[in-house]
C-alpha cells in the first residue's frame, strides 16, 4: 500500500488519538479536582468520540456484513454518552438550557439502545442488503447498502431535541450577556451536531455515497469544548496567580497594620455575637489588664469598667446590635493594680446573609494622656472664665455698691425710727410692725444682692442642672438696672413663658448674658440720651433649642470684624482686656451651641445664642 492510500487510515487515527489524548488530560485534571465535573463529562465526550472514529475506521474495512453491523450497532454505545456528555456539559458549563429538556433527551437516547441491541442488526438498518466498495482518497473503503429500521427516528428524534436544548442554552447566555460564548461555544456545538445529524441522514438514504463521517463532527465540538475548557483553566491559572500577589499583598498590608497598631497603641478585637466568644490581640489585653493566655469574657470586661461607665457602655453596645451597626464610646477603667485608664472604642457590626449581626468588630485606644490635658485646659478656662467675671463685676462695682446702699439706708432709717417711736410715751405698735416688716424686706432684699454677687464670685466646678433661661435674664436686669439707669439705657423684654429648661449651668450663662447686656450698654454710649434702648429676647425653636439675643442700637461692627470680636484680646474698648466675648463664645460651645454676632438692617448690633435643650454627653 502507497503513502497515498493511507489517508483514510491516517486521518481517522489522528482524529482518534487527538480525542483519546484530550479525554486522558481532563481526566487526570478531574481526577486531582473531583469537583471540577466539567472535566469528568469532557473525558466522557471524548472518549467517545475517540471510539467512534475507530469503529468507523473499522467499518471501512470490514469483511462481511455481520462484521459492518455489528460495528454499527456498539457505535450506538459511545454515541450515547457522547450526546449525554455534551447535554450535561452545557448544562455545567454554560449554566443555561432546560432541565426538563435535558432529562428527555437523555432518557430517549439511553431507550434507544433497546431497540438497536434487540434488532436483527441495529437501529439505523433493519436490513442488510450488501456491501459496497468505493475508492476514498486512494484507498478502497467499505460501506453498507439495506433498508432502514423504523426505531432510528428515536435516534433523530433526540438529535433533534438536542438542537433545540443547545439553542435555547445559547439564547439565554446571550440574554444574560455573555455573547461571546453564545457565539463562539454554543454556535459551533449547534454547528457540528447539525452536520452529524445531516451525515447520519444523507448517508442512509444513499444521497451520499460515503462512509460515515460523524467523528470529524464529533472532533469540532470536542476541539470548542476543549478550547472553553482550556480559557477557563487560563483565567483560574491567572486567578491563582493574583490570588496569590493578592494574599501577599495582604500579609504586607497585616503587617504594616499589625506595626501600625503597635506603634499607636491601639488595641484590635473581635466578639462572635453567635458563639458569644471574644478574641483581642496583644495590646487590647495590655490595655485592659489581661493576660494574654486569659480567658476572656463579656461580663469580666465590664467588671472592669468604672461603674459609672457600665450603663452607657451598655447603652451604646445594644444600639449597635439592634439598629445603628456602629457605636462609638469613652469610657474609664480601673485595672486590678488600681491605676485608673482611660479608653475610646469605636466598633461596627458585621451581618450574615439574612441581616443578622453576627460579628462585632472594633478598636480600642490609651486616652489617658488626653484625658489629662482636657481637664488642664477644662481647668484654666474656668479660671479664666472666673477671672473675666470678677473683672466685669469690679466694673459694676459702683451699681453693686448702690443696690446695696439702697436696703442698707431703708434698714437704718427704719431702725431710727424705731428707736423714737420707743421714746414716746405713747407706743404705737403697729407703726413699729410697719417699720420692722421694712427692715425685714430690705434685708431679704440686700440679701439677694449679696448671694447673686456669691454665686458669680465662686470659682467652682462646671454645673449642669435643668435652668430657666427667663428667670437667668430677669436676675441678671436686677445686678445691672443700676448701671444701665445711670448710663441713660432702657432694657427691654421679650421673654415668653412656658419655655422648657435646658441643661446648663446658671451661672456661667449669667455671665455670657451679662457681658452681652454690658457691651450692648457700651455700643450705645455716644447715642442720643433718647435712643438708647437694648432688647434681650427669648424663644424656642424647633428641633433645635432655647435661643436669647441681645439687640442694641448703637453703631454696629464693621462687616470684617463680625469674627474678629471673638478672638482672644480683641478689643475695641479704651479700657477693656478683649476676653469677654472669647469667653461667652467658649461658654456656649461648652453648652452645644454657638454665639454669633449680625447687624442689624437699621443699625446696632444683635449678639445670639441657641442652646439645645439638654446637653449631649458622650460616655
Amino acid at each position: 500500500m502507497t503513502l497515498q492510500m493511507s489517508w483514510v487510515t491516517l486521518l481517522w487515527s489522528m482524529n482518534a488519538a487527538a480525542c483519546l489524548t484530550l479525554a486522558v488530560v481532563n481526566l487526570i485534571v478531574w481526577l486531582n479536582a473531583r469537583n471540577e465535573w466539567g472535566h469528568l463529562l469532557f473525558f466522557a465526550a471524548a472518549a467517545s468520540a475517540s471510539t467512534i472514529a475507530i469503529l468507523e475506521l473499522l467499518g471501512m474495512h470490514a469483511g462481511s456484513i455481520l462484521e459492518f453491523s455489528n460495528l454499527l450497532r456498539w457505535a450506538h454505545v459511545p454515541y450515547c454518552v457522547l450526546i449525554v456528555s455534551i447535554v450535561w456539559f452545557a448544562r455545567i458549563f454554560m449554566g443555561a438550557g432546560r432541565i426538563w429538556l435535558a432529562w428527555t433527551i437523555t432518557g430517549l437516547r439511553t431507550v434507544a439502545l433497546l431497540p438497536n441491541f434487540l434488532a436483527t442488526y441495529n437501529l439505523n438498518y433493519g436490513q442488510v442488503t450488501a456491501l459496497k466498495h468505493i475508492r476514498l482518497l486512494g484507498e478502497d473503503i467499505t460501506i453498507i447498502e439495506g433498508k432502514l429500521n423504523p426505531w432510528m427516528s428515536l435516534g433523530q428524534l433526540s438529535s433533534l431535541l438536542l438542537l433545540a436544548y443547545l439553542l435555547d442554552a445559547s439564547r439565554t447566555i446571550w440574554r444574560r450577556g455573555e455573547k461571546r460564548r453564545a457565539l463562539f461555544f454554543g454556535g459551533s456545538l449547534i454547528l457540528f451536531t447539525l452536520f452529524a445529524a445531516l451525515d447520519v441522514v444523507l448517508v442512509q438514504m444513499n444521497v451520499l455515497q460515503l462512509p460515515y463521517m460523524v467523528s470529524f463532527a464529533f472532533f469540532g465540538i470536542i476541539v470548542v469544548m476543549a478550547y472553553e475548557l482550556s480559557r477557563d483553566v487560563i483565567r483560574a491559572s491567572r486567578l491563582s496567580r493574583e490570588l496569590r500577589a493578592t494574599e501577599a499583598g495582604l500579609r504586607e498590608t497585616q503587617q504594616r497594620l499589625s506595626l501600625a497598631a503597635d506603634a499607636a497603641h491601639l488595641g484590635i478585637w473581635v466578639r462572635d455575637l453567635k458563639k458569644d466568644e471574644i478574641w483581642a490581640s496583644e495590646n487590647w489585653r495590655d490595655l485592659f489588664g489581661f493576660t494574654h493566655t486569659e480567658e476572656l469574657i463579656f461580663e469580666r470586661i465590664l467588671e472592669r469598667m468604672h461603674p459609672e461607665d457600665r450603663a452607657i457602655f451598655n447603652q451604646n453596645f445594644t444600639k449597635a446590635i439592634s439598629s445603628d451597626g456602629h457605636y462609638e464610646t469613652e469610657y474609664r477603667l480601673i485595672l486590678p493594680n488600681g491605676q485608673m485608664r482611660w479608653i475610646s472604642s469605636r466598633g461596627r457590626v458585621e451581618t450574615n446573609g439574612g441581616g443578622a449581626p453576627k460579628l462585632l468588630r472594633g478598636i480600642s485606644v490609651d486616652i489617658t494622656d488626653r484625658k489629662r490635658a482636657e481637664l488642664e485646659v477644662a481647668q484654666q478656662r474656668n479660671e479664666l472664665t472666673h477671672l473675666t467675671r470678677v473683672t466685669m463685676l469690679g466694673e459694676l462695682s459702683g451699681s453693686i455698691a448702690h443696690e446695696l446702699n439702697q436696703p442698707l439706708t431703708a434698714i437704718l432709717c427704719n431702725a431710727k425710727a424705731i428707736g423714737h417711736l420707743l421714746d414716746q410715751e405713747r407706743i404705737d405698735l403697729g407703726e413699729i410692725r410697719e417699720a420692722l416688716k421694712d427692715i425685714v424686706a430690705e434685708d431679704k432684699r440686700a440679701g439677694e444682692v449679696i448671694h447673686r454677687l456669691r454665686l458669680l464670685l465662686t470659682k467652682g466646678e462646671v454645673q449642669f442642672q435643668p435652668v430657666d433661661l427667663n428667670e437667668i435674664v430677669e436676675e441678671v436686669l436686677k445686678l445691672v438696672r443700676v448701671d444701665l439707669g445711670r448710663h441713660g439705657v432702657t432694657a427691654q423684654t421679650e421673654l415668653p413663658p412656658g419655655l422648657p429648661k435646658i441643661d446648663a449651668d446658671r451661672v456661667h450663662l449669667q455671665q455670657v448674658v451679662l457681658n452681652l447686656v454690658l457691651n450692648a450698654a457700651d455700643a450705645m454710649a455716644n447715642n442720643p440720651a433718647d435712643s438708647r434702648a437694648l432688647i434681650v429676647r427669648t424663644g424656642h425653636l424647633k428641633d433645635e433649642g432655647l435661643f436669647l439675643s441681645v439687640t442694641d442700637d448703637g453703631i454696629g461692627i464693621a462687616p470684617e470684624q463680625l469674627e474678629k470680636v471673638f478672638e482672644p484680646f480683641y478689643t475695641t474698648k479704651s479700657h477693656g482686656m478683649g476676653l469677654g466675648l472669647s469667653v461667652c463664645r467658649t461658654i456656649v460651645a461648652a453648652h452645644g451651641g454657638k454665639l454669633l454676632a449680625t447687624n442689624n438692617p437699621t443699625r446696632g448690633a444683635t449678639f445670639r445664642f441657641v442652646l439645645p435643650f439638654v446637653r449631649e454627653v458622650r460616655a
